[in-house]
């Protein structure tokens, strides 16, 4: 099949289009809040990691779990502000790579009871880059913007954890100051 230069051009334009008005539903639509919140909620298991290292365990998984609800909350509210069609698909490559993340890889891999990774810090940092894939996988799906973050957490957390495991709670710390910028850039500047 041939198309015409000026039919080529105009599907360029609606996609730039629905680029735009992806971004702007992002910005006016609460996108930010997720990222602020979970900055926030990175922060403070990171500080507590640097704290007290798996004495911390108990009380992340109360911060993770009342993050959880918050992000069920935010996604009730938006929900009804926009009107949009789940993409069920997205959600399906999410679920399977946290599935796989969660339960096939540590079985191949380690100890299925125990999740037996050679650090604290090694299972910290196998956790983020799994959640991790999923800001890619949005990245590649809706907008690079995810994608690069995405992938910068990721080369940052791994990095550290081979050249300086010294600092890995203090990378961690400044990663979660990058989610809150990235929601701060999202709700302020983002066009």
């Amino acid at each position: 099949m041939n198309i015409s230069p000026d039919e080529a051009a105009s599907a360029l334009q609606e996609i730039d289009a629905s680029r735009a008005a992806m971004r702007r539903a992002i910005q006016t639509h609460r996108g930010h809040l997720y990222l602020w919140l979970w900055g926030g909620i990175w922060i403070a298991t990171s500080v507590l990691n640097w704290m007290y290292e798996t004495g911390a365990l108990r009380a992340m998984l109360w911060i993770d779990g009342a993050g959880m609800l918050a992000t069920v909350v935010i996604g009730t509210v938006q929900g009804r502000q926009i009107r949009s069609r789940i993409d069920r698909r997205f959600l399906g490559v999410c679920a399977v790579l946290l599935v796989f993340g969660y339960c096939i890889w540590p079985l191949l891999l380690g100890d299925l009871h125990s999740y037996d990774f050679r650090s604290y810090r090694g299972a910290y940092g196998y956790f983020t880059v799994l959640w991790m894939q999923l800001y890619m996988v949005a990245g590649i799906w809706f907008d690079n913007f995810w994608f690069w973050v995405g992938l910068g957490v990721t080369v940052l957390i791994v990095a550290t954890l081979l050249l300086a495991p010294a600092l890995f709670w203090a990378v961690t710390l400044l990663l979660g100051f990058v989610l809150l910028g990235s929601g701060f850039y999202i709700r302020y500047c983002w066009r």
